[in-house]
């Protein structure tokens, strides 16, 4: 039976990193073996895979003399995810339908709950027969506690790197986790807990190397923010997500949030849901926080043209006061992130966009043509209000906001608040965005809220958002580009100025453009039914197919079934007949017929009112 170390001194584990609160146990589980230990209800378990690399499968028996063990098929079913993840769904849940414990931060965010613990017979069919193995171990330590032994353990396998792909298989590869990254778990009942350092050096779950894993359980009545930590590149460290200057509102409201871009966002918003939020954008108007969008400061006297040539716009004739629409380019034409550029001055310019690599790509381009400028972050949290009443609701604190043309920006204060605001947006409506110092964010949310309540003014979630835009035929990163996929292919070959003598993939896109292999069109499905992002069109009655969905909803506007998606150009002419593929995209077909890209509104009337 494993006791609780004492609390070492910090210098003792100089290879983890620093503790999170106040450590009341600490286990040091060397490679190739196991442990049990006692968790208390409220205590946090925290899992750090020491070296990188490493596979930790984990067991947790709660109930009546341990009798009520973990079950990562329960999990699945009420969590409806694979492998719980920090948020709502996040509770790992017993065979009683009771939860033991929730995943409170990550580090990693690639998990197992699939596969056994690593059995004597895994070992035994690899040609490896004696091996140690973790369900073995696990029997080994869970006997004094009268838990009967299993040749395999259902156990959910933390850093262990498995996926399913579309055709039901499973597969593995060496972790993604690196040296101190980890899982925190908070115990909802007192419990009985083990965790392995997995002995597997036949293949690459653990690195081909296994290593150590370590334990600490944290006092009860401590408070640790939920995070997931993400490393964008493998140059840049890791982000914990993080609020925005709005969230503690937010917060308020709803307990559905989702991680987006390294912020916590509402996926729909409580005693309102996402229905309602969608008809006061479209009716009336709604508030949303965008401040996952990534700012970046470009100054210098060759601002302009390190942005001329990385950006696909003609930004020599924007003028201070205003903005652009466009996207940063890859040398092959590829979009590398879309964006907009404030110009605030031929040498000041204030870029908009999704990615934390944009920096170091604009870095990248000046270094090698030698242009004096430099690529700040900038600090700035922002809001969306849109909708066709937003310019009412505005109006009543800046009356100037009557007066601000599309895509053109201001500053100005509200009641003291230093404020840019752009009329831009992501909804297909009239609209603005307001950015400002987090630190006026709740001051600033809650004046806006005020005013617009006669108006009907409504928080909105990303679940609303998503539809609005796919209506509106407003391209997502992942979804409708990435940086194989040209302007020309997206449906912004508009954005793009051919006219500038030499910008950055300019050769490439005078080829795309004139044969480019497959365009972005809208699609009106036959029926209620949604597709789904990455299933097939084919054509009518045939075999191959002809493209495929990016990005689909049910449209309430429009009261139809509709889709965005790119498709070989012999199938893009309005009209045309085509079919969805749904479940396997072969056995089960939804006709559809081709249209613009936006399926509301494609004049842009409403953007441009």
């Amino acid at each position: 039976m494993t006791t609780a170390l004492k609390i070492p001194s910090a210098e003792q584990f100089i290879d983890l990193p620093p503790p999170l609160g106040e450590v009341v146990a600490e286990y040091r589980i060397a490679a190739g073996e196991a442990i049990a230990y006692p968790v208390t209800a409220g205590q946090y378990i925290q899992i750090v895979d020491v070296e990188g690399s490493q596979c930790s499968d984990f067991l947790a028996f709660g109930g009546a003399d341990h009798s009520d063990p973990l079950d990562a098929t329960v999990t699945r079913t009420l969590t409806g995810l694979a492998v719980p993840q920090v948020g709502l769904p996040s509770k790992l849940f017993a065979q009683s339908m009771q939860p033991l414990v929730e995943v409170i931060q990550d580090t990693c965010d690639r998990h197992d709950s699939f596969l056994l613990a690593c059995t004597a017979r895994y070992y035994e069919d690899a040609g490896y027969p004696g091996h140690p193995n973790c369900s073995d171990n696990f029997n080994r330590v869970l006997a004094p506690y009268g838990i009967a032994p299993r040749p395999g353990w259902p156990a959910l396998n933390f850093f262990y790197n498995t996926s399913v792909d579309g055709h039901g298989a499973i597969a593995f590869e060496e972790p993604l986790s690196r040296p101190g990254d980890y899982v925190l778990l908070l115990a909802h009942q007192d419990l009985l807990c083990a965790s392995s350092a997995c002995p597997d050096d036949i293949d690459p779950a653990n690195g081909w190397q296994p290593t150590p894993i370590h334990v600490r359980i944290y006092a009860t009545g401590q408070t640790f923010p939920r995070a997931i930590g993400r490393r964008v590149a493998a140059d840049l460290p890791l982000r914990m997500t993080q609020d925005s200057a709005f969230t503690p509102r937010i917060r308020q409201l709803t307990d559905d949030l989702a991680e987006y871009n390294g912020f916590w966002v509402p996926h729909s918003l409580a005693h309102q849901g996402d229905q309602a939020e969608y008809w006061a954008l479209r009716q009336r108007a709604a508030l949303m926080d965008l401040s996952a969008l990534r700012k970046f400061e470009v100054q210098g006297d060759d601002a302009c043209a390190l942005l001329q040539y990385a950006f696909s716009r003609h930004l020599e004739k924007i003028v201070p006061g205003q903005g652009a629409y466009g996207c940063l380019l890859a040398p092959h034409g590829g979009i590398v992130d879309d964006g907009i550029v404030f110009c605030f001055s031929p040498t000041h310019y204030r870029y908009v966009g999704n990615c934390d690599t944009d920096r170091a790509w604009l870095e990248q381009i000046a270094k090698h043509r030698g242009w004096s400028v430099t690529v700040e972050g900038v600090d700035r949290h922002n809001l969306a209000l849109q909708g066709p009443l937003s310019r009412d609701i505005l109006k009543t604190l800046i009356p100037e906001v009557a007066d601000l043309g599309y895509f053109r920006f201001m500053e100005a204060q509200i009641q003291g608040i230093p404020v840019l605001i752009s009329r831009t947006g992501y909804t297909g409506e009239l609209g603005y965005e307001l950015f400002i110092n987090p630190q006026n964010g709740a001051a600033l949310w809650d004046l806006l809220m005020q005013v617009g309540q006669p108006a009907g003014l409504l928080p909105l979630g990303m679940k609303a958002l998503d539809r609005a835009r796919i209506e509106a035929g407003l391209l997502a990163l992942g979804h409708e580009f990435d940086d194989l996929i040209s302007p020309y292919q997206a449906g912004i070959g508009w954005a793009v100025a051919m006219k500038k003598p030499d910008f950055m993939g300019k050769a490439a896109l005078e080829e795309i453009r004139r044969h480019p292999p497959r365009v972005a069109v809208g699609l009106v499905l036959a029926g209620p039914e949604v597709a789904a992002h990455g299933q097939p069109v084919f054509a009518q009655g045939e075999r191959w197919r002809v493209g495929q969905i990016t990005s689909a909803t049910f449209s309430p506007i429009l009261n139809t079934s509709i889709a965005m998606a790119q498709v070989v150009p012999e199938f893009a002419a309005a009209g045309t007949g085509v079919e969805v593929g749904m479940l396997d995209g072969l056995k089960r077909r939804i006709p559809a017929t081709v249209g613009t890209l936006a399926a509301f509104d494609p004049s842009k009337s409403r953007v441009r009112v």
